[in-house]
């Protein structure tokens, strides 16, 4: 075995976050269970919902669920309660989403007698402090991390990135806190509660904009498509077909810029000698680098700057990201069948030989709930007294 292969996860969250950690453990080999209420996860409706399928299907809900098995069990009474605790007896992570106060009761009880078991808590504001246990929303969390205030035009309100990337964030620092914990345990023997926040995430990813408040008392503020106060060129430049983008903040960069361009005077000009003067002269230097850019396709501008060792990159649409060619080279793409042929998602982010070799879809609402109840020790009369009670829910092709 290699990888997380013997490691077993309850994934008990219903979250973007908790949910992108299992999905994360799952396709570096971990066995992911997502324990769903009997009326499924919340994040089965999440939006957009996708057209091609009766019912609808939650785009969201299919790519975050993707290499887990899936379990419906109604934990509200004791039998619930005490099925659970037999799935906890033989977990080593279990990952939720709860409420402060209901996290910290849960880890409690959950770790008591087991102290082997992590407990991966991931929430938006962590589970101690005054904002502990506040309701938040994707544009909260951009909020509170202090991404919010640095996006869009200087002269008009502040802009959300697209998507919930803050929340994303959150489950990747949640995925490293559960393997650091791992690592921990192989040496103490012991479990430990994984507290993220994804405010506390979002914050540790800032460079210098913290810094620049705390040593300097500058606060660091919006620059529309370029990186704002120290640098240039390190932003979108128009081509003759859409943009690129540029980055040669280096002295040694700037160098190899100029001449690419066929502007070695620039190279040598006092005028531009350090970052903080090109960056003061963006608007003069951008307007010399026009004639050149404008004059060739993305795909050109690119391939010449590359071969300069200027980093540069094409700005793609979405539909173009779909179709790279790099990502195809890399076999990135997944193709869930069951959401129609011409369906694709983002497959595994990383090249690991212990990650799975195929997609496992997202599970059916109780898909796999008496394999992993037989799995944790549950006869075959038990199982079925769980079911027959409503406990716990068979999938349309389970038992």
């Amino acid at each position: 075995m290699s990888g997380l292969s013997k490691l077993r996860v309850l994934d008990l969250s219903e979250t973007v976050a908790g949910s992108y950690c299992g999905r994360l453990l799952a396709t570096a080999g971990a066995e992911v269970t997502l324990v769903e209420p009997i009326h499924g996860s919340a994040l089965r409706s999440r939006p957009p919902l996708l057209t091609s399928s009766a019912p609808r299907r939650s785009a969201a809900f299919e790519y975050l669920s993707a290499w887990k098995r899936g379990i419906a069990l109604d934990r509200s009474g004791e039998a619930g309660r005490n099925a659970l605790s037999r799935l906890l007896d033989a977990a080593d992570i279990v990952i939720t989403s709860m409420h402060a106060s209901e996290a910290l009761a849960f880890d409690e009880i959950a770790r008591a007698s087991r102290s082997a078991l992590i407990h991966v808590s991931a929430t938006s504001y962590g589970l101690t402090g005054p904002w502990a246990g506040w309701r938040s929303s994707d544009l909260t969390d951009w909020a509170a991390g202090g991404y919010l205030y640095l996006t869009g035009d200087p002269l008009r309100e502040p802009l959300q990135g697209a998507g919930p990337w803050a929340t994303y964030v959150a489950g990747v620092t949640a995925a490293v806190g559960a393997l650091a914990a791992l690592w921990s345990r192989r040496a103490t023997g012991r479990g430990q509660l994984v507290d993220v926040g994804a405010m506390e995430a979002m914050a540790s990813s800032h460079q210098w904009s913290l810094v620049m408040w705390s040593h300097q008392g500058r606060i660091k503020h919006r620059a529309n498509n370029r990186h704002a106060e120290a640098h240039h060129p390190v932003s979108l430049m128009p081509v003759r077909d859409g943009s690129v983008c540029i980055a040669a903040p280096t002295l040694a960069q700037w160098i190899n810029l100029c001449i690419a361009l066929d502007l070695p005077e620039m190279a040598n000009d006092p005028r531009y000698a350090t970052a903080g003067l090109r960056f003061d002269a963006a608007e003069e230097i951008d307007g010399r680098f026009a004639p050149f850019l404008m004059a060739r396709t993305r795909t050109e501008v690119v391939e010449h700057l590359q071969s300069h060792h200027v980093p540069a990159s094409a700005v793609l649409a979405l539909d173009e990201v779909l179709e790279d060619e790099q990502l195809q080279a890399r076999a990135y793409w997944a193709y869930p069948e069951a959401l129609g042929g011409s369906a694709k998602m983002p497959g595994i982010p990383f090249a690991l030989p212990s990650a799975p070799e195929s997609l496992q879809a997202a599970p059916e609402l109780g898909a796999h709930s008496t394999e992993v109840l037989a799995g944790a020790g549950f006869s075959d009369s038990e199982i079925a007294r769980l079911v027959e009670s409503g406990v716990v829910k068979l999938g349309a092709n389970d038992g």
